[in-house]
Parts: structure tokens; sequence; C-alpha cells
């Protein structure tokens, strides 16, 4: 639908069943392939050239065969995937609403951070004035120009867009991700929004009030998920006390249950500059879980 919008935009929607039989030569590598519907980064990779294509096929495989019995099909969808361009550029989320008469309002403004060219992990997100600074503008633009190809109304929204230079292209508009798992409370925590309240009374916020209240500290959360290596079913409990003691000012610690989707705990926390961040996007979770002892009978 969207199409119109970003004329060189390479991208194609295939079925599952028929990804293996893809001639390669014919794809314009570097490029990501993930679930047409998704949640949560299930089944994202990429793909740098040919000769990774084949371990990414299967890897995206088993994500989503993981994933049907943890997500329901409207969330996680299985049946087609989307191979797309390898986009570029500094990646920001946003939650925001069209209200009744079509006005595009933004809500929160995060930013996400890697720690190289394949993470595709929800790690960690974080806002301050500049991340806002950075692309509140272009973020607004994006959402009037959805509205020349798809006239929303009354209607809340998620969206991931990446910004290189004067290029803004989307990575998602996903409006089952609005407020997703609650990690948009990480805007009330850094400048007192609550968003909830903002798209059920119609109301939009004041960012130039908001920009010049705050102050210059980063507000991040941490997304902690059991390792891929590790099966859940494995895991007798989860260390809290000592991984909340990784993060310098702990805004709300929120234990989740890993057993039902690897979700181990969301943290959010203000932190001086970004340079914790970057060391807690390496942070090995292994050592605060306590492994099952198997028994032999």
């Amino acid at each position: 639908m969207t199409k119109s919008l970003y004329p060189d935009f390479y991208f194609q929607d295939i079925d599952l069943s028929i990804i293996s039989d893809l001639d390669k030569n014919q794809i314009p590598f570097p490029v990501v392939i993930k679930p047409n519907i998704g949640y949560s980064s299930v089944g994202v990779h990429k793909v740098k050239n040919e000769q990774d294509w084949d371990i990414a096929v299967n890897q995206l495989k088993a994500d989503l065969l993981h994933s049907d019995g943890l997500y329901d099909s409207e969330v996680v969808g299985s049946q087609t995937v989307l191979i797309e361009e390898w986009i570029q550029g500094e990646e920001y989320a946003v939650d925001g609403y069209y209200k009744q008469d079509g006005e595009p309002v933004i809500l929160n403004v995060f930013k996400r951070l890697f720690k190289d060219d394949y993470d595709t992990s929800d790690r960690i997100y974080y806002t301050s004035k500049l991340a806002i600074n950075e692309i509140y503008h272009d973020a607004l633009k994006f959402m009037k120009d959805i509205q020349t190809v798809l006239p929303l109304r009354n209607y809340p929204v998620h969206f991931e867009i990446r910004k290189k230079g004067n290029r803004v292209i989307p990575i998602e508009i996903n409006p089952l991700r609005f407020a997703g798992a609650g990690t948009t409370d990480l805007g009330y925590h850094a400048y007192g929004m609550n968003m909830y309240e903002h798209y059920f009374s119609g109301t939009k916020p004041d960012w130039n009030r908001i920009l010049e209240e705050m102050d210059d500290h980063i507000y991040s959360f941490f997304f902690a998920e059991v390792p891929l290596e590790i099966n859940p079913e494995d895991v007798s409990c989860i260390d809290h006390d000592l991984l909340r003691h990784e993060f310098e000012r702990v805004l709300e610690y929120r234990q989740l249950p890993f057993q039902n989707d690897r979700s181990m705990a969301i943290i959010f926390y203000r932190s001086e500059d970004l340079d914790k961040n970057l060391q807690l996007l390496h942070l090995d979770l292994i050592p605060y879980l306590t492994i099952k002892h198997l028994v032999f009978i």
C-alpha cells in the first residue's frame, strides 16, 4: 500500500513454502527476511550475502516453528515471508495515533541500540532530548505521508523507522505493538507522558514544553530474555536482585513469566550517558539463571 511512497525500495512477499527454492542470484543482497506479521523481532534475520542465505532461511523456519506455540497467528504469522532491502541508518520507535479528524499525534519517541550489524534483539531502547529532536519532525511527516495512501482516523499505531541522511524508511507499521508489553511506559519515567490517557481522551502532548523541562539524562528500558541457547523449561529461577544491580538508577523493575516467551524482565533505568547502555548490550544473562539439575532414574 505504501509502495508509491518508496519507489526505489526493494521488497517481495512470498509464501514460506517456496522460500528455499528462490534463485539467490535474483536477490539484491544485503537483505532482511522476516515474517510478514511479526512481534518482538521473532524470525527477523539479516542476510549479508548469498553464503549466509541458507543459514538464515533455516533459522527463520526454526523460529516460526517455535513461535507457533507462543503467539497467535495474528501476532506472528508463519505463512508468508517478507524479503526486503537491508535498511541503513539510525532506528527509532514511535507510538502515536490518528485523532478522529485524522490529525497525527506522537506520544513517545525511542531510539534503538544494537551491539553489531547482525543484532535484531529488542534489548535496549532509550529516549533523551537529543533522540527526540533527531527524529520528531521526520516521524510526524511520516505519519502524514502514510495518510495519503491510507486515510486513518481514530487509530492507534506503533511504527519503527530508520533515518540516514534525508532518507526515512519504515521498518514496520504495527498497531498490535501500540504500547506493546508496557515498554512505552519509558515515556512516563522520562517526561511524565501518560500515553494511554492522551489516546483515550483524544488529546496530544505539548512537546515544546516537554523538551524544555526535560533533563539531560538518558532514560532506557532493558528487555531481558532467556538466551536462545537455553530452554526456558530448564530454568528453575532467575536472580532478579543480582540483575537489578547491573543498572545505575533503576526507575522500575518488572518481573515477567519467562516460561511463556523467554521474557524475564523489563527494567526501566536512568543513566548519565550512553556508555552504560553500550556495556549492557553485551551483558551475558546466563549467570542470572539457575538451571534445573537433571535427575536420571
